[in-house]
Order: structure tokens, then C-alpha cells, then sequence
């Protein structure tokens, strides 16, 4: 199986169930490409969808909205016949047509059959697929289907899915390494295994990795380039409220301690197409230390060699290079920069 596409017209032919489908929302989103939502009209719980793809390897998603509320359902966006069946009868979809959506199709029915195995007799909440019970049984089942289907693209998305959330660095390694050469030389595999360096790497008391990302000119700045203080490693972004929420504290912080051998790199997670946001709110908020971004949302590469997967985080690192603290907020932060410096 391709590890990427060929860009070309690509037709959707969705059978979404006659139960008053009142509207679809067609959501699409690349780095490249940026993010766009359509808002579709179903006749009869049927559409079709027609237009032209990228080269972009992207799971895309329709939230269907009827008169009981929603449901939602994950596909490949592919060049070719996209085909998706939804079963008022098991509420689960079906999809195929293309390659990437078939095998895709196979992994969920295998979810599927662990959510019935451990729901049968019980009485579960309709979020039980998010319970910690199905998420400690799921990665059997990533690892049954990544040895079954080592070449697919799907095996790669659906492992670092499940990375992303967890902590467990060794089983995630096991399993990746089951992959095929090829499958793990791709960015995506590149990706995972920078990922897995992450969670490996960044408690206290490690060595903080290096990365080397632009500044809002696109001058490249280097961790390295802070060796001999301390720094705050701060990661956010602008669509993150709790981390605009923090901005006066670390003002506050900065102000008082850059005289004291103490500076802070805040790490935008932002898209690209979020760029302008980015630089207007270091504006808007006066925030005049150094501020770089990868504009590569989650998938940028010092995120993932921190293993980050909510913001706002941040590490304080010594002179030395040592991670000596994590998630220092408000007084937190405060206090510890009182003791050290």
C-alpha cells in the first residue's frame, strides 16, 4: 500500500440514514491547506460530495447533525469513490472505496468488536469508547492490527494516536518497531519516532532536547543559543484559553528575573494558517522575549520530542541544560524562580 497520495478528484457517496438528517458539516484540515468546514444539505440521509484532493495524506471528517443530536464519522480523503454506510440498526458506519478507507474500515471494526466484547450484559454510558477500561484493552488491538497490516498508513496514524495519550514509551516501541522499513522512513514514521524520544526524555532531571525552530522573521533560534542560563520553555498557542490566560504571569515573571540570568522561548503551536494570529497577539499581549513557531500545529518537531500533548506546558532548564522543573504556572513559577535565582 502507498505511503502518500497522488492529488486528484476525489467523490464522496455518503449514505447517512433516513432519520432527520438535518445538516452535515464537511470538515477538511492540512498544513498546507490550512482548515475548511462546509456546510452540506442531505436529501434523504444521502449526499454526495465531489472536488479535488491533495497530495496531503489526511483523515477528514462529516458531523452529521439530526433531530437526536449528533454523531460524527472520521475517513480518509482520497483521489477515487469514497463510499460511507451509516447502520441506524448497530449505529456504526461502514466505509470503502478506496484503500486507505478499507483498511481504515478494518481496524474500526476491530474497535468495534472490543467495544461489544466489553460491553456485552452491562449498561455503559454512550462514551464508554472513551472510558479508561476500552483505552487499557485498545492498544491489543492497535498491536493485532499493526503486525496484521505493517505497510499501511492507517497502522502508523492509528499508533500515534494512542501515543499521543500515553506514557507508556516501551509498548509503543515494540509495536512501532513491527512497521516496515519504509513505513517508519516516512515523515509520519519520522514523526512517531521522534514522539517516542519524547516520552522518554523530558522529566526532571534530563537532559532537555535541542531544537532549532524560527522566530517570527524567520531567523532560526536555537535552545542551544540559551546555554549558560536558565530558561522557560513555554509552549501555547493563540487558540488555547488557559494559555493566554498565563501570559500576564509570565510577564510578570520575565520582567523580574531577566536581569537574573533568566529568559523565556514560548513555542506556538499554531497552524499555518494561523501565522497572522500568532504574531498579533505577541503584539496585542507586548510579550517581548523570543517567540518561535514551527506552524505545524501538534506535529511540529520540538512538540513531539517533548512529548506534548495539551498546552499550556512549559520546562524551566538550568544552565547546565538539565530539565529542573514542569508546568510551573502563576505562583508556581514565582516561587520557583525566587529560590533558584
Amino acid at each position: 500500500m502507498a505511503l502518500a497520495q497522488k492529488g486528484g478528484p476525489f467523490t464522496i457517496k455518503a449514505n447517512l440514514g433516513a432519520d432527520s438528517v438535518q445538516k452535515v458539516m464537511f470538515v477538511r484540515y492540512t498544513l498546507k491547506t490550512g482548515q475548511h468546514i462546509d456546510t452540506l444539505q442531505p436529501v434523504n440521509g444521502k449526499l454526495t460530495i465531489k472536488g479535488v484532493v491533495n497530495e496531503e495524506r489526511q483523515r477528514d471528517q462529516l458531523i452529521v447533525y439530526t433531530a437526536h443530536g449528533t454523531r460524527s464519522v472520521v475517513f480518509y480523503l482520497q483521489p477515487g469513490n469514497i463510499t460511507i454506510d451509516y447502520s441506524a440498526e448497530k449505529n456504526t458506519y461502514t466505509l470503502g472505496g478506496t484503500t486507505f478507507n478499507i483498511s481504515l474500515n478494518r481496524y474500526n471494526t476491530m474497535f468495534r468488536h472490543l467495544i461489544d466484547s466489553l460491553s456485552a450484559g452491562k449498561q455503559v454510558a454512550a462514551n464508554f469508547q472513551f472510558s479508561k477500561e476500552v483505552q487499557q484493552h485498545k492498544f491489543l488491538v492497535i498491536k493485532q492490527f499493526v503486525l496484521a497490516n505493517p505497510q499501511s498508513p492507517v497502522s502508523i496514524d492509528v499508533l500515534d494516536d494512542f501515543a499521543i495519550r500515553s506514557k507508556e514509551a516501551d509498548m509503543v516501541q515494540a509495536v512501532y518497531d513491527k512497521l516496515s522499513p519504509i513505513l517508519k522512513n516516512s515523515p509520519s514514521g519520522i514523526q512517531l519516532a521522534d514522539r517516542i524520544k519524547g516520552m522518554r526524555a523530558v522529566g526532571v532531571g534530563d537532559m532537555a532536547p535541542q531544537f532549532t525552530i524560527p522566530d517570527t522573521v524567520g531567523k532560526e533560534v536555537s535552545l542551544s543559543d540559551f546555554k549558560g542560563k536558565y530558561v522557560l520553555v513555554d509552549f501555547w498557542a493563540t487558540w488555547c484559553g488557559p494559555c493566554v490566560a498565563e501570559i500576564p504571569n509570565l510577564i510578570k515573571a520575565h520582567d523580574k528575573y531577566k536581569s537574573k540570568n533568566f529568559d523565556i522561548i514560548s513555542i506556538s503551536l499554531d497552524r499555518p494558517d494561523s501565522k497572522e494570529k500568532w504574531l498579533n497577539k505577541i503584539r496585542e499581549t507586548k510579550m517581548d522575549w523570543t517567540q518561535v513557531s514551527e506552524l505545524k500545529w501538534w506535529n511540529g518537531k520540538s512538540a513531539l520530542l517533548y512529548n506534548i500533548n495539551s498546552v499550556p506546558a512549559n520546562f524551566l532548564i538550568d544552565p547546565k541544560g538539565n530539565i529542573i522543573a514542569v508546568n510551573l504556572r502563576g505562583e508556581m513559577l514565582e516561587k520557583k524562580l525566587a529560590e533558584i535565582l
